[in-house]
């Protein structure tokens, strides 16, 4: 019998795409009326998602639309130097960068966010931009809820690239991230719900699914009932309460870590960063949660929207602190 080789194995482990802006930071604990001076960070949820995979050790791609000008190559090298591939993302000129301020609160003042991002690069992403051949390379697609509601060509591209990737055999996440800025609960609602429904496993803040989606409860009562609307796994977080997933033959909770809040931009980020790291490591549902509860807090104690985080890192908060819940 000749020899056949076996396939290639997947040159990528994830591939997400997304806008990433620039976020300008009033130094604390001005506001930004008083500020003469701003700190800088490139902010993006999938951005975020990308980094802390590559610094746990996986091979990530991050896919956008960016102007031809410093800011955007601002963006793509803050991303590259982490080891994430950018390199299908498009550059082009005479476009503008999307920008978000952000004002740290101190009880009893809440953080507060304000965008200028409209008519940004990232906006005007359509299906044909899509690198094709490199989402076809991964192992795993990660979508969130931010891409869509910039625009109808966003949305257009989200489908297209779920398409490709079922095409290929790609497992889908989605993070439903809902930006009150962008977008009301009734539009995000009628939107957001089909990309729920593809999904392998879904993100979802608790207090999401209960203004878009009207599930109410607890994270682990919300997590059941939409794995019957949508099935697939769907994890539930809920904060300092910890979260909770539900999937077709297996159900887990886990607590939060007592922690000292730095900034909580970004830890929805890192939780789902963790969990996605350990199931594509045939992790249980259970081991994931703890680890994505674990790289969140340690994310909280970091300052802008990155989780600058090692493995080993996780695995010794983990070690010494950590408490999971199995149902």
């Amino acid at each position: 019998m000749p020899f056949e080789p076996s396939a290639p194995p997947p040159l990528l482990d994830v591939f997400t795409l997304g806008e990433s802006m620039v976020r300008l930071t009033a130094p604390s604990p001005l506001r930004i009326e008083q500020a003469a001076t701003f700190e800088a960070y490139v902010a993006g949820a999938e951005t975020n998602v990308a980094v802390a995979l590559a610094r746990l050790g996986k091979r990530a791609a991050w896919f956008s639309r960016l102007p031809d000008t410093p800011l955007g190559r601002l963006a793509a090298n803050f991303v590259r130097q982490y080891g994430v591939d950018v390199s299908g993302t498009l550059f082009v000129p005479e476009e503008r960068m999307g920008l978000y301020f952000l004002e740290r609160g101190m009880p009893p003042r809440p953080s507060r966010v304000w965008y200028d991002r409209a008519n940004s690069a990232a906006s005007r992403l359509k299906p044909s931009d899509l690198p094709l051949e490199q989402l076809a390379a991964a192992r795993w697609l990660h979508l969130t809820g931010i891409t869509p509601a910039l625009s109808p060509s966003c949305e257009a591209t989200c489908h297209a690239a779920i398409s490709h990737a079922r095409t290929h055999g790609l497992t889908f996440s989605f993070d439903v991230n809902y930006r009150s800025l962008l977008w009301s609960p009734q539009q995000a609602r009628a939107t957001l719900m089909p990309f729920c429904h593809a999904a392998d496993v879904v993100f979802i803040a608790s207090r999401d699914a209960a203004a878009l989606f009207e599930v109410t409860g607890d994270a682990a009562q919300q997590a059941e009932r939409l794995h019957q609307l949508w099935g697939g796994s769907v994890i539930v977080t809920d904060g300092a309460n910890g979260a909770a997933a539900h999937a077709q033959r297996d159900a887990a909770a886990c607590k939060a870590f007592v922690v000292q809040v730095v900034e909580r931009v970004g830890a929805g980020d890192a939780f789902a960063a963790g969990v996605i790291c350990r199931l594509l490591e045939g992790a249980p549902l259970s081991d994931a949660l703890s680890f994505g509860a674990a790289l969140a807090a340690l994310k909280l104690s970091i300052a802008g929207d990155v989780a600058l985080v090692t493995r080993q890192e996780v695995e010794a908060l983990i070690a010494t602190g950590g408490t999971a819940l199995h149902r």
